[in-house]
């Protein structure tokens, strides 16, 4: 790697840090009804608005240990691990696809953080995310991704939402509860838009199976209380999905999110697409 692409590689790190770190606000804010614009960056804990050298991404977090520089309050870690996951998807795309194409690869990443981490405190994917999502992931198959191009994004998205509405009525028909949430439906939905069918598939098998993981590791350790909202949290978004998204392991009876498997699954496939394909379709 010559002297140029190294140093625009890292300012690449650098920028994919700090839209990690609005992620982290939006997926805060959002479901709280608070603008992602304003107020400044504050602590949850003391609300004290956050000095500049306090939200450098990655190095801040580092440098204070974890913990607020104004009341000392913990700073959740998957905040870092956001930031830095980010970055190095942001790193990885930009040495391996062309740029366009790791562009609409990133923002797919970004988006699918967002309701990850809004179903995993919420049990709701925020349909603002979803919803933007669909179209602007078939533009950008159609005009960036010459490996999914617009044909297979739009059977990405009717294969994707179809498969999970009819297992849901199958499931609530044979049940007498919801077991897929609607805003599991436009996540996959979105997901198809930018993946193309291919994606859809792998990330329905891939989903399910590391779903099935993760109830199954929750049902023996003991299943998690969800969090309590909090006063500025009474009101979810009114775009929210009300009837929220779980996923039921089928003998433990286990209900965890299901938004954060799906999208991690899109994640790898965003990420490693011509590698899964070759495998899987050939």
């Amino acid at each position: 790697m010559d002297a140029q692409r190294a140093a625009l590689a890292l300012i690449v790190f650098a920028a994919g840090a700090c839209a990690g770190s609005f992620v982290n606000v939006v997926a805060y804010r959002l479901p709280r009804d608070i603008s992602i614009v304003a107020p400044r960056s504050f602590c949850p804990g003391c609300r004290r608005s956050l000095p500049f050298w306090a939200n450098v991404p990655i190095v801040a977090y580092l440098g204070l240990r974890g913990r607020c520089a104004a009341c000392g309050t913990k700073i959740p870690f998957r905040y870092f691990l956001t930031e830095l996951a980010l970055a190095s998807a942001a790193l990885y795309l930009y040495l391996s696809f062309a740029p366009l194409d790791a562009l609409a690869r990133y923002l797919l990443c970004a988006g699918l953080f967002v309701a990850a981490l809004v179903d995993y405190d919420w049990r709701v994917i925020p349909n603002v995310i979803t919803f933007s999502g669909i179209p602007v992931g078939v533009l950008m198959a159609w005009w960036v991704m010459p490996e999914v191009g617009w044909q297979s994004s739009l059977a990405g998205i009717v294969i994707g939402a179809g498969f999970l509405l009819i297992t849901g009525e199958v499931y609530s028909r044979i049940r007498g509860r919801e077991g897929v949430g609607m805003g599991d439906v436009w996540l996959l939905a979105m997901v198809g838009a930018f993946l193309g069918w291919p994606g859809t598939i792998f990330t329905l098998f891939a989903g399910s199976a590391l779903g099935t993981i993760g109830a199954v590791t929750i049902a023996l350790g003991g299943e998690p209380a969800r969090p309590l909202i909090d006063e500025v949290g009474s009101a979810v978004n009114a775009e929210a999905n009300a009837a929220g998204s779980e996923a039921v392991s089928g003998f433990l009876q286990t209900e965890i999110p299901f938004g954060p498997f799906l999208a991690l699954a899109a994640g790898i496939f965003a990420l490693f697409q011509p590698a899964l394909a070759q495998w899987y379709l050939h």
